[in-house]
């Protein structure tokens, strides 16, 4: 009687998951039969034959492959410049006797509740007005800056207030010791910062990584703003070219928005060693 009575709580919570992951697979489900729906046929309920050249013909209605390298070039190189940034923010914070910690410690806070939009337009004016660059001049006026360039579309996701407060928070956790021990023996700041901290807050600069990549990869609003010509779109704009005036073609769109997702996925599933690693060694210590 009493193994029933601890049975029920764990019955309950698998209950609870199943419901909850099925909220989650019903819009994926919906999705792949969406992209897999023959052109003609309504959208929404189960095919009559399942269409695979749909994914063909999505990528081929338009300039794709160019609009894949401008989203891989954004993401990637904006995730390595936020990963370098956010470590190195952080373990300043963390471990260096910096004057005003506390003030630049109460900033980032107040920066995570400022919703971006919020510093679209400050950040647009300050991109277009960028000293020699883009036809400006020394005064950031006559030309365009960095409108309609990579590095404008990268200007939003290379700093994240947040990646710099999560590493502070894992490098603070470590001990100083590790620190002194090293310094004692002759190794430079930024020995003890490469060799000694970073590797032990690797799950941290894997939730970063994901989070900054995530946001670059999906970002529709900022490169709506910033792009002027065809050449400089990335692969969410190019999804704008299956609304048509009186129509949408739903299942070209289902099927490049699922394959777009891919990429998020793949990382996750490859940084997910980093969190196994971590957890093993913990439990071996």
């Amino acid at each position: 009687m009493k193994s029933s009575k601890s049975r029920l709580p764990m019955a309950t919570w698998h209950g609870v998951a199943l419901v909850l992951a099925a909220l989650y697979v019903v819009p994926m489900i919906y999705i792949v039969l969406a992209s897999l729906t023959p052109t003609g046929e309504p959208v929404g309920q189960v095919p009559s034959r399942l269409e695979f050249g749909n994914y063909i013909d999505a990528f081929a209605s338009s300039n794709f492959g160019l609009f894949l390298a401008n989203s891989v070039l954004v993401s990637v190189i904006s995730t390595a410049a936020q990963i370098a940034l956010s470590c190195t923010a952080g373990y300043a914070l963390a471990k260096l006797p910096l004057p005003g910690k506390g003030l630049i410690m109460m900033l980032l806070v107040a920066l995570l509740v400022v919703p971006p939009e919020i510093v679209m337009v400050p950040l647009f004016v300050m991109s277009k007005q960028v000293p020699f660059i883009g036809g400006n001049d020394w005064l950031g006026n006559g030309g365009q800056g960095l409108i309609d360039s990579l590095p404008g579309l990268m200007a939003p996701h290379v700093v994240s207030a947040l990646g710099i407060f999560l590493m502070r928070q894992f490098y603070q956790d470590l001990p100083d010791e590790l620190g002194d021990a090293a310094r004692v023996d002759g190794a430079s700041e930024r020995r003890i910062f490469v060799m000694i901290y970073t590797p032990l807050v690797m799950p941290a600069v894997a939730v970063v990584g994901i989070f900054a990549f995530q946001s670059a990869w999906n970002d529709f609003l900022w490169p709506l703003i910033m792009t002027r010509s065809t050449d400089m779109q990335t692969l969410q704009l190019g999804l704008t070219v299956f609304f048509q005036e009186n129509s949408t073609q739903w299942n070209l769109l289902m099927a490049v928005v699922l394959t777009i997702s891919l990429p998020v996925l793949a990382l996750f599933l490859f940084i997910q060693k980093f969190f196994r690693a971590d957890v093993m060694s913990g439990a071996v210590k």
